[in-house]
This record gives structure tokens, C-alpha cells and sequence, in this order.
């Protein structure tokens, strides 16, 4: 197979990206601890855990980190309150 008609290193490393959802202390959620493949899955699942709870100002301030090619996580969202809902998806 020649070169050419291998994917470029930039869509490897892009397949091999996860989410994680940290707390307002830049560590992993206690509540929210998984794994996700992208980014709206990942604040979906935050959405939906707070819709209906009381929460308390700690709980409410979710970020998001995304894993580097090194295994090292990077932060892409700092903690803060989720103030909006994401809107509905239609499927």
C-alpha cells in the first residue's frame, strides 16, 4: 500500500481523543466519572444529571478535559455553572 493512501496522523490521533468532565477543583467529577467520546455527549450527560437536582455552587461548576496524544489530559472548559440547556436534538 502506498503512503499516500494512508489517513493522515492528524485523524489518528483525532479517533483516539476522550472527554472527561472535571469539578470546580480541576479534578475528575465525582458524579460524572466516565469516559466520553465527544464533547455534547459529555455535557449532555452533565445537563441531565443536574436538571432537577439541588445543587450546591461546587456541584454546578462543571469543565471539560480532553486526552492528548501523551495520555495527559488538557482542559478545554474551566469549571463554571452550565447556564443553558443544550438544545433538543432531534433524531
Amino acid at each position: 500500500m502506498s503512503p499516500l493512501c494512508d489517513p493522515p496522523l492528524l485523524s489518528r490521533r483525532q479517533a483516539s481523543r476522550a472527554y472527561r468532565l472535571i469539578d470546580a477543583f480541576f479534578q475528575p467529577h465525582p458524579h460524572l466519572d466516565g469516559l466520553y467520546e465527544s464533547i455534547e455527549e459529555a455535557i449532555g450527560e452533565a445537563i441531565g444529571w443536574l436538571d432537577g437536582l439541588e445543587i450546591h455552587d461546587g456541584q454546578a461548576s462543571i469543565g471539560l478535559e480532553v486526552s492528548t496524544s501523551n495520555g495527559d489530559w488538557r482542559t478545554i472548559r474551566q469549571p463554571m455553572p452550565l447556564l443553558c440547556p443544550l438544545p433538543a436534538m432531534v433524531g
